[in-house]
């Protein structure tokens, strides 16, 4: 038999990670082992380890692929009705109808459980979530800036600001167990409010105001 395609190769990929994602989040990273991982993605354990050094590489690479993923497509369509409120709430119930899925949210409690055990994670996660979503509110901003919509001299640090204050919190609480995951009819209003506060606050000094 020849080596396979590229095609085939980027299939086994994805089912190996479908597979280790599901284990991960059914069984904690403790207890998963890559023998599982083989079994649940019908493939040899031989196979398994000549794609990763074993399952602390497979843990990272789930959690960042399905991060990338899901921001690749969030960096395609962001949000552009000529309004800046309604650009900001469109992406706000974007980005939390996905930080808040039961899937995202599991995700993130098992990376907090594991965190001693992967300190280099936290930073890759930094790289790749927080700063890729607030480019996503500064290419908001910008447009907005120059339509004379709102008057920011720093788009980076406020969206910085509006990530903090909108997205992460109700984030967090979904992630501690302390409120329910899933874009809820409250977490769209509290979002509402939010980001109507932001806005005002970058209006200031934008004449007529």
């Amino acid at each position: 038999m020849g080596r396979p395609t590229r095609q085939a190769s980027t299939a086994l990929t994805r089912k190996i990670l479908r597979a280790a994602r599901q284990v991960f989040l059914e069984e904690g990273f403790v207890r998963t082992t890559t023998e599982r991982i083989a079994q649940k993605a019908a493939i040899s354990k031989r196979t398994l380890y000549t794609r990763y050094k074993g399952k602390s590489a497979l843990f990272e690479t789930v959690i960042l692929a399905e991060i990338h993923d899901r921001l690749i497509d969030l960096e395609q369509d962001i949000p552009d009705l000529g309004n800046v409120t309604l650009d900001l709430k469109a992406l706000a119930e974007k980005l939390l109808s996905w930080v808040l899925s039961d899937v995202h949210v599991a995700m993130e409690r098992a990376v907090m459980a594991e965190a001693a055990r992967f300190p280099a994670l936290a930073q890759k996660l930094y790289e790749l979530g927080f700063i890729r979503t607030t480019k996503l509110v500064v290419n908001v901003l910008r447009r907005a800036n120059e339509r004379g919509e709102i008057a920011v001299s720093d788009t980076e640090f406020a969206a910085e600001q509006f990530v903090s204050v909108v997205i992460l919190p109700p984030f967090r609480r979904a992630a501690l167990g302390i409120s329910d995951s899933g874009f809820t009819a409250d977490t769209a209003e509290r979002m509402s409010r939010s980001v109507n506060l932001f806005v005002h606050g970058c209006r200031s000094g934008v004449a007529g105001d």
